[in-house]
């Protein structure tokens, strides 16, 4: 019966899904708006935490950085309160061709696709790998299935991932801290950086991503180490299957 489902129709209803699971925990109206903070406003927030990756060359790279571009306007500058929950898909919306998104490298069952959107999980990544460094609450962070880089195409830690996949998987956090927040990017030929800006000043937590390699799997153990305190936390651990 699944099959017989158009794949637009199936996005639909498990984004009405998701919709009214949101409403009947009380969160719809807990989420971040796209609200971009005035210039006035934008001076008073600091930079804390920057990130800086390789943006890889392929022969979809152009587009990549073209669909990073258009979901970081909904997100840039965007002031999240404290206790307000962040979700990716609430703010950038659905990634399709009439919003002016292109074709990108993305993993559609298992295999590398190029499709419509592709390319944000970077984007998503970098956002939770900010977040583990400001010790916010992550909600919802799915990991890919496969770990789909070598050690030479890769441009972020394995385990520092957040896949996004339009009405299926999100990644969310809760602005735990007791002041605003918002981030900041910039992409240039061969990088993408990301910061977080706070009101002031937060401690920023170091993250390791301890891995395990197995004959058909990694296992990945991320660990947040408070250096002040000399104390640290296992958050979670991510298994990626090999593509054999």
């Amino acid at each position: 019966m699944k099959k017989l489902i158009p794949p637009n129709l199936k996005v639909r209803l498990k984004v009405m899904q998701r919709y009214a699971l949101d409403l009947s925990k009380g969160q719809y109206s807990n989420f971040v708006t796209y609200n971009p903070t005035s210039d006035k406003q934008k001076n008073l927030f600091q930079q804390q935490i920057v990130i800086c990756q390789t943006l890889k060359k392929t022969s979809l790279s152009e587009n990549k950085k073209h669909n990073l571009a258009l979901a970081i306007k909904r997100i840039q500058d965007v002031e999240i309160q404290p206790g307000k929950v962040f979700s990716f898909w609430h703010l950038v919306g659905k990634p399709d061709q009439a919003k002016g998104y292109l074709e990108g490298r993305a993993i559609v069952g298992n295999q590398l696709k190029a499709d419509f959107g592709g390319g944000l999980c970077q984007l998503s990544g970098l956002l939770y790998l900010l977040t583990l460094k400001a010790g916010l609450v992550t909600l919802e962070r799915h990991p890919h299935s496969h770990d789909i880089y070598t050690e030479e195409t890769r441009f972020a830690p394995l385990g520092s991932d957040a896949t996004v996949v339009y009405g299926y998987k999100d990644f969310r956090f809760q602005n735990n801290l007791l002041l605003p927040i918002c981030f900041k990017f910039s992409i240039q030929e061969e990088e993408i950086s990301a910061a977080l800006y706070p009101l002031s000043s937060i401690r920023e937590y170091r993250i390791e991503f301890k891995r395990e390699d197995f004959e058909s799997e990694t296992k990945v153990d991320t660990i947040r180490f408070d250096d002040q305190k000399n104390t640290f936390e296992l958050l979670n651990t991510t298994i990626y299957q090999k593509f054999l």
